[in-house]
């Protein structure tokens, strides 16, 4: 399955395998205020290697002094994806998903690629069916 980061838009929260350094890390696409544009950021920070006896590794990896940069010099396509729960979620093999193309760190187009279909006639009796549940 290989590792993957987060990437946050419009308050939610998506994993990706498209982001520039792969290390379970921060993104999000936001409008930066200086140019109006809507941009991808990547939270950087500094990290240090903090030694202890007990871990497995031998110690352990600290971060400080978080700070969110804009990916300038980032040129490409931005897959991410995230369960729908109000359709099942990943058992139901119901996702969202959108594709973010970017040039030089800025958001060109982006374009909504699943969880935009149709619900079917039997999956939506079955939220009729729970709706009346929960309401009686």
């Amino acid at each position: 399955m290989g590792m993957f980061d987060y990437l946050y838009y419009q308050g939610l929260q998506y994993q990706t395998k498209d982001t520039p350094r792969q290390a379970i890390d921060n993104y999000k696409i936001e409008v930066d205020l200086d140019s109006g544009l809507i941009c991808l950021w990547e939270e950087q920070y500094d990290s240090e290697f903090v030694e202890d006896s007990s871990s497995f590794f031998g110690g352990h990896i600290k971060q400080s002094n978080h700070r969110w940069v804009c990916c300038n010099k980032f040129d490409g396509l931005v897959r991410f994806y995230r369960e729908d729960e109000a359709r099942g979620g990943y058992k139901n093999e119901a996702w969202i998903e959108y594709q973010a193309l970017f040039m030089d760190g800025k958001m060109v187009k982006l374009t909504q690629t699943r969880g935009v279909e149709p619900l079917t006639a039997w999956y939506q009796s079955g939220i009729k069916e729970l709706n009346l549940k929960e309401n009686k």
